[in-house]
């Protein structure tokens, strides 16, 4: 009976309710992502290529910021027949070359940050494009306004060069071989203007040519140095690489789980964010403020130096055809400083065999060089700075033979060019694939704040 009651006396547990769950509520596997990157010693990688390659990429480099640099200064020779056809006066035709660079300055915010979110190659392809064809345009001007307005746009599509190549050299070189290997490009930077007069000079008064063969010689070096870099400059900004080819992937298998870290933010919020870095760095930076302030009291007082070489050498006879020629010291001391390069590559190669061995000694921290050793010609040739403009200004007049003034640009192109190279080096180690938006707002400064006050004047 007791076995009866406890049997009859259960009473079964109530099924547990439960809401109903609905397709949407169900957790999902996160989908497949695979991130790329480089492998291992892979070819791919800018920084494995070989050395003859990175001195070919080099090469082409400089041949495009010779052809920019040298449309800078060329339209100096033009004033004259200018004034002569137009009938402007000498402020508007000197203004040519100031909005040139004012545009250069300007252009360079852009441009470099473009560079460090779409890719080396294609900003370097479309602004040499723009600027041929804007060389085209000052060559064709009918009127001063025309010309004006021209030589500003072909300014602001030419500094790509300029701002970009240090970004560049940091794809694909490491810290030793940068450190030749930014001189050779920076001498072919300062070649440029100083080219711009010599042959100027002789376009100008050739009977067979005229003033509008300036532009038309810009135009004719942008254009080859376009094809150049069209047919034979590779990309080499790291992560446009990796998304390549992550594109490739996907193209080749036809799944979307193959990705590039810099898809995964959206290209609007991207590009507002590059555009902004040169501006914000050139505002918080304290090595980017210190470097822009020393470099702007250097291109004022180096314009000006360069301004009075027409007043002076034509107060000693000298004619207008060769008056180009008294910038040929400066030139050979740009390639003089290449004997300090090479003593400070000698050293700098023994200094990173060191810290690779581990070696703590001066200028090496935690295994790294520091970025300060990028300064040492610096320091031992800015001094050439000062005894250059005193030595110029001291003998420039009639006193003394033109010989003796001209050849202070020896040591003003060596000091000029060691100041320039010295701070480009030290960005570039500091802020690493960044360094072309810090070099951008150095080229905004150091251009738009003179020239627009040359304007003005």
């Amino acid at each position: 009976m007791e076995g009866w009651l406890q049997y009859h006396s259960f009473k079964p547990e109530k099924k547990p309710q439960h809401e109903p769950i609905h397709e949407d509520q169900l957790e999902k596997p996160e989908p497949l992502v695979i991130y790329l990157d480089f492998e291992e010693n892979d070819k791919r990688n800018p920084k494995n290529w070989t050395p003859a390659y990175k001195t070919w990429v080099i090469a082409q480099l400089s041949f495009l910021t010779l052809s920019m640099t040298f449309a800078s200064s060329v339209s100096s020779a033009a004033e004259e027949g200018m004034r002569e056809e137009f009938g402007c006066g000498q402020v508007a035709a000197t203004a040519g070359t100031g909005l040139f660079l004012v545009g250069m300055g300007v252009g360079a915010m852009p441009t470099a940050p473009l560079s460090e979110l779409y890719g080396r190659l294609p900003v370097y392809l479309v602004t040499m494009l723009l600027a041929t064809l804007f060389e085209i345009g000052s060559a064709l001007a009918p009127n001063t306004p025309a010309l004006l307005i021209l030589r500003f746009i072909a300014g602001f599509w030419s500094s790509c060069p300029l701002s970009n190549s240090g970004g560049t050299l940091n794809d694909i070189g490491d810290p030793v071989l940068r450190t030749i290997a930014l001189p050779l490009f920076t001498t072919a930077a300062f070649a440029g203007p100083t080219l711009g007069p010599i042959i100027g000079g002789f376009i100008v008064t050739d009977d067979r040519f005229g003033w509008r063969w300036c532009y038309w010689t810009c135009a004719i070096w942008h254009a080859v140095a376009l094809l150049i870099c069209f047919f034979f400059m590779p990309e080499t900004l790291a992560p446009a690489l990796i998304k390549y080819k992550a594109m490739k992937y996907r193209a080749a298998t036809g799944e979307s789980v193959w990705r590039a870290p810099i898809e995964d933010e959206s290209m609007h919020k991207l590009t507002v964010k590059y555009l902004q870095r040169p501006f914000v760095m050139l505002a918080k930076e304290a090595v980017v403020q210190f470097f822009v302030a020393y470099l702007l009291i250097v291109y004022i007082v180096l314009y000006g130096f360069f301004d009075a070489y027409s007043i002076i050498f034509k107060e000693h006879g000298l004619p207008t055809r060769t008056l180009g020629l008294t910038f040929i010291p400066v030139m050979v001391g740009f390639y003089v400083l290449m004997i300090v390069n090479i003593l400070h590559y000698v050293r700098y190669k023994k200094l990173a065999a060191d810290a690779k061995k581990g070696i703590q000694r001066r200028g090496i921290h935690e295994g790294k060089i520091e970025p300060e050793e990028r300064l040492v010609p610096l320091m031992c040739c800015a001094i050439l700075f000062p005894i250059g403009l005193f030595w110029f200004a001291w003998t420039s007049s009639d006193k003394f033979s033109f010989w003796v003034p001209m050849m202070s640009g020896l040591v003003l192109g060596i000091a000029l060019l060691a100041i320039f190279q010295g701070s480009t080096q030290y960005m570039i180690d500091a802020y690493g694939p960044y360094a072309a938006s810090g070099l951008a707002g150095s080229t905004l400064v150091r251009y738009g704040k003179y020239r627009a006050d040359h304007i003005n004047h």
